[in-house]
């Protein structure tokens, strides 16, 4: 489609953006399997060839999408960063529950991006989805960070599980927030940690 006169031409970044957003919105609402090429064309308003020229095919969209938008939103790696030398929190240990209540506030502002991920979480169980990998390396990457992270947890209890565990949790309440938006997820969070770190074994540790 022509450009209108007088309009800005988009940079090639500008024009990647532009896909990305529009490729988030269509895989939430119809799945990798649903949306096509010609569907973010439309969208836009330009030719198919020219969404080919900026993303090559689908299966490299649907990685730009997980890496640009999913794998660069860390409200958990900015939480860890404060624990490091010269971090406000130098000295200190980070804690799990404090974590885990960052990726929910996180989360909670950015449905679309959840509803994305869940989506794609839920396709990728196929082991011939293109996303397949991608989910079986996330799952043993939040496990490792565990490891790398010197946690500060109350003695005797596993934290490693709990860990896995507290993101089980929220995955779970994610895909009950997104079928009922009516949820106040943060609020419904607050009662899931209640019995994840419960008083008084957490007390000094959230």
């Amino acid at each position: 489609m022509a450009s209108t006169k007088g309009t800005p031409r988009m940079s090639a970044e500008e024009r990647l953006e532009q896909i990305l957003d529009v490729a988030v919105r269509l895989i939430g609402e119809k799945g990798y399997n649903g949306f096509s090429l010609q569907d973010v064309a439309s969208e836009i308003g330009v030719s198919q060839t020219a969404v080919i020229h900026r993303i090559l095919n689908k299966q490299n969209l649907l990685m730009l999408v997980l890496e640009r938008y999913y794998d660069n939103t860390g409200a958990a790696n900015d939480y860890l960063k404060q624990f490091q030398p010269g971090g406000a929190r130098e000295g200190d240990k980070p804690r799990i529950p404090e974590v885990m209540q960052v990726v929910v506030d996180q989360n909670s502002k950015q449905p679309e991006l959840v509803r994305l991920f869940e989506m794609l979480n839920t396709e990728a169980m196929s082991p011939d989805h293109p996303a397949h990998n991608y989910f079986v390396q996330r799952t043993k990457k939040i496990s490792g960070e565990y490891y790398d992270t010197d946690w500060l947890v109350p003695d005797g209890v596993d934290g490693h599980l709990v860990y896995m565990l507290a993101y089980a949790a929220m995955y779970g309440l994610e895909g009950r927030w997104l079928a009922n938006p009516e949820i106040d997820y943060p609020a419904e969070w607050q009662r899931y940690a209640d019995y994840l770190f419960p008083s008084p074994t957490w007390d000094g540790y959230r």
